[in-house]
């Protein structure tokens, strides 16, 4: 197992994709402990600030709002009746399995079987361009080439005055940290996971044809790590 400062490793996909169909295998927390909330007395006040934050920087009202990444499908509570419509995109099956079980009731809302870095436009169960799109603490589990497709995949498939709401635990440090089948306590499993600098991030969507870009921090009070924090990003 490594921790690597400042190295530009990849991760193994295939690992990734195995460690959360595990995880949704043992749901025994609930959906917040899945979202890998690993402090999770503090689950719920986690989701509810992430909503606030939302709420304060986008407008969902009669738009077509697209996650990528989505795993157990938590944001359709928030945005089932707001938005136009919903689709969750995700590579796990078990994981949106949960998704499909939990929500299916709002016929607004779709969750789709596919990769992030293979989006098939013309198999989309909601047809773009969506006006809204989240990436919700799942950029950090991409390595950087397959980050610059999917950006290609958002200007492709977002409206031209799209907006994206990005969530990513990011590195408080000088360089980035990543970890390679690393053993967690909290987690109670190997993980692998990038911790990529604010600027990285910045780097990336600045991809997106957007005209501007905010930052912001969250948990600031329920996080007691030194190497990294949790940062939104608002692209529009």
């Amino acid at each position: 197992m490594s921790r690597l400062y400042g190295d530009k490793e990849d991760i193994n996909s295939d690992k990734v994709k195995d460690f959360f169909n595990k995880r949704a295998s043992k749901d025994e927390e609930g959906e917040f402990s899945i979202v890998l909330f690993q402090d999770k007395e503090n689950s719920e006040q986690r989701h509810q600030e992430e909503k606030k934050i939302f709420y304060e920087n986008v407008d969902v009202s009669g738009k077509k709002v697209l996650e990528i990444g989505c795993g157990v499908g938590r944001w359709v509570e928030a945005l089932h009746d707001k938005c136009d419509s919903y689709l969750g995109l995700d590579f796990s099956e078990e994981l949106l399995e949960i998704a499909k079980n939990s929500y299916k009731e709002f016929d607004n809302c779709k969750f789709q079987l596919m990769s992030a870095t293979d989006i098939k436009v013309d198999e989309l169960l909601i047809e773009p361009p969506f006006d809204v799109i989240i990436f919700s603490g799942f950029l950090m589990y991409i390595n950087d080439d397959d980050i610059n497709i999917i950006m290609d995949e958002v200007n492709e498939i977002g409206a031209e005055d799209k907006i994206i709401f990005a969530m990513e635990p990011t590195s408080c440090m000088e360089t980035r940290l990543t970890l390679k089948d690393f053993y967690s306590e909290g987690l109670e499993s190997d993980y692998s996971a990038i911790y990529r600098t604010e600027q990285e991030y910045l780097d990336f969507f600045k991809q997106l044809n957007c005209k501007e870009m905010r930052t912001g921090h969250l948990f600031d009070d329920l996080s007691d790590h030194t190497e990294t924090n949790y940062m939104f990003y608002v692209i529009g």
